[in-house]
């Protein structure tokens, strides 16, 4: 599964990764909350990151003004997920892709149930973004835009945890992973972190993410 995908990607790293930083949407408060939330993450500081990363998730595009759109919840009730999940999500800092087994699985259903950050309907979306802050070493962010259409050809979603989780877990198990454990993909993560001009690159499921929002584009310079 994916293994089509994955071959795009491969492919295509350098072009991507180019594609990815060529284009003029991605900076100001989506990349100053990005790094925010990933460093109170780091420091292992609940507030601080209830505080960043719901600022992210706005910056982000997850909460639209006016009547259409995706909506956040507020801000009491995504702050007391957090906190309820802080201490189970330590347990996974340290665990890298490679060794995640069944018990890390279920902990990861478990995180990704009890996350609440959006008022509407869809989980997948919202949830993956704080998780990929929370856990960058396991989890990416996931969108409709460019990871799900490029994985299974729409953005569609069919709500609830009983579908998104499965979902969720096929999209890391079936691409991101086996794709992060490529050699090439580890070379060029290596050469371009920590590197100011590529400063989205802040781990590998990340820069996977970056490389298929490049590849996206190569196809498609604006995707709908």
């Amino acid at each position: 599964m994916f293994e089509a995908q994955r071959k795009r990607v491969l492919d295509n790293v350098e072009r991507a990764h180019e594609r990815f930083y060529k284009s003029e949407i991605f900076g100001g408060p989506s990349l100053h909350f990005h790094l925010k939330a990933l460093e109170a993450a780091l420091n292992d500081d609940p507030e601080s990151f209830c505080q960043f990363s719901y600022a992210m998730l706005a910056s982000w595009g997850m909460h639209r003004m006016g009547s259409g759109g995706s909506k956040m919840c507020e801000f009491g009730p995504f702050r007391a997920s957090i906190f309820l999940i802080w201490p189970l999500a330590k347990d996974l800092r340290r665990i890298s892709f490679s060794d995640v087994d069944s018990e890390h699985w279920k902990i990861l259903q478990n995180l990704f149930g009890s996350i609440k950050c959006m008022a509407t309907g869809t989980s997948i979306v919202g949830n993956s973004k704080v998780l990929a802050h929370l856990l960058p070493n396991l989890v990416p962010p996931i969108d409709r835009q460019y990871t799900l259409n490029f994985l299974y050809g729409n953005g569609r979603i069919v709500n609830g945890l009983d579908y998104e989780w499965p979902k969720f877990r096929e999209i890391l198990d079936r691409f991101f992973y086996p794709l992060a454990a490529e050699e090439i993909i580890e070379r060029s993560f290596n050469s371009w972190s920590g590197r100011p001009e590529f400063k989205w690159d802040t781990s590998p499921l990340k820069t996977l993410d970056n490389l298929v929002i490049g590849v996206v584009k190569l196809v498609a310079p604006n995707p709908v």
